[in-house]
């Protein structure tokens, strides 16, 4: 290997193969980490293999590059070997098993899987390949709101790679808490819509939910779009620049949330519609939709991991997914555990559109635990608030139950069995 001038090393002005932005993308990372690896040339400095690491090294203003020199090759030779390294590696297959062997070793390495060259959603599909799919009832197991929670206000429970919070994410010690310095590059919130629960969410069955315990219906309309303004808010200034908002929403307040997102400085960039296979409660018309407005922070560019369908995965803004009143078994478990629960699957979907593996995803009213599961079925972080201590314990132990592993408690490492206990004892604060 030698290093030669770059403005002594020629492109070929035959080459046969074009290179797209993408990859000279990825190029540019590899270079940008790993250094320059060399490039053959011939007896002229002509490049016979590694035009697209000429051109990146071009593009960043390089004034030597490390090459390799095929000498004393004939015309001949030198036009079948520029050839034949292009062709050639074309005919390889990859093993998928060993494959998500080298995948799952560099996500526990929290490496940035990018750098593999592969695009988001092949390192998915590859590794979610048992993956439940969309419309399946994952976790039915869910447990009820206890009637005296574990959780106390300011507890942050560890669950693995996640962080689970109880506390108000409108007061800035607490969220910080949560994030510990984090800066996630997606949100995925389900905020109380400011109906009551009673009469429009539930009462007509078997299952009655207690109010919630903000924007159950009590504030007027400039009192709600407060609401969300200070949520929309703390969001923007938690989340990475460019980062994705997903801000679900009923048709009574989708004014209140759209204005709440202008006077926020936030560029809505689209709007999708839950449609429901089965309607709900209504009057002149029964309700089968809800919407999720999508929000992004900053003037930076968004990841879109989708690209119209080009690595085979079609999404539209009409998201189809069972509501509550279309599932069969485990519907009841469902409706016990939280009045407004969303699909774990539609979550996922949403985190797979816009996020890469181990990115962190932000939800500031976590509930039942659906962005905490979707975040660990699709091998990302979920940062989770939640205001009502009884819904963290339900999280929780959904997350437990779906894992088979014991959460901990931040500030002691105690589970939270080991916290039940202390509690019951009346050691309850653990916090000093």
């Amino acid at each position: 290997m030698t290093y030669l001038r770059l403005d002594e090393v020629r492109p070929y002005s035959g080459a046969a193969r074009h290179h797209n932005r993408a990859k000279l993308r990825k190029l540019r990372n590899l270079i940008e980490r790993f250094g320059q690896l060399p490039i053959i040339v011939d007896q002229n400095n002509v490049i016979i293999d590694g035009h697209a690491v000429h051109a990146v090294m071009r593009e960043r203003g390089a004034e030597q590059i490390a090459v390799v020199v095929a000498s004393g090759r004939s015309e001949a030779e030198v036009r079948a070997l520029r050839l034949a390294l292009n062709r050639v590696p074309q005919d390889s297959k990859w093993d998928n098993e060993r494959l998500r062997g080298e995948f799952s070793a560099l996500v526990a390495l929290s490496f940035d899987m990018e750098l593999t060259g592969f695009e988001v959603l092949e390192i998915d599909s590859i590794l979610e390949v048992d993956a439940p799919q969309a419309n399946v009832l994952e976790d039915p197991d869910i447990p009820a709101p206890p009637e005296s929670p574990v959780t106390a206000t300011g507890d942050v429970w560890i669950c693995g790679d996640h962080r689970v919070s109880c506390g108000d994410s409108l007061v800035s010690p607490a969220l910080a808490r949560l994030l510990d310095g984090q800066r996630p590059k997606m949100a995925f919130c389900d905020p109380p819509y400011n109906l009551p629960i009673r009469g429009f969410v539930s009462g007509l069955g078997q299952t009655r939910h207690r109010e919630f315990l903000q924007a159950s219906g009590e504030l007027t309309e400039e009192q709600f779009e407060t609401f969300l303004m200070d949520t929309l808010e703390a969001l923007k200034v938690s989340l990475s620049r460019g980062a994705v908002l997903f801000m679900c929403i009923d048709w009574r307040h989708a004014y209140e949330l759209f204005s709440a997102g202008r006077r926020c400085g936030l560029e809505m960039i689209n709007l999708c519609v839950w449609a429901k296979t089965n309607a709900g409660m209504g009057s002149l018309y029964r309700s089968q939709h809800e919407l999720i407005a999508v929000f992004r922070t900053g003037d930076g560019p968004h990841r879109n991991n989708v690209e119209l369908g080009r690595h085979g995965r079609h999404r539209s803004n009409l998201w189809t997914y069972r509501g509550l009143n279309s599932f069969g078994a485990g519907r009841d478990d469902l409706l016990a555990s939280h009045p407004t629960v969303k699909p774990v699957t539609m979550i996922a979907d949403a985190i797979r559109d816009v996020t890469q593996r181990n990115d962190a995803v932000l939800d500031l009213f976590l509930g039942s635990g659906s962005t905490l599961i979707a975040a660990e079925n699709t091998g990302r972080r979920c940062l989770g608030m939640e205001l009502d201590a009884a819904y963290v314990d339900v999280a929780v132990r959904r997350w437990e139950r779906a894992t088979g592993r014991d959460a901990v408690h931040a500030g002691t490492g105690a589970t939270l069995a080991d916290v039940m206990a202390l509690r019951q004892q009346g050691r309850g604060d653990l916090h000093g």
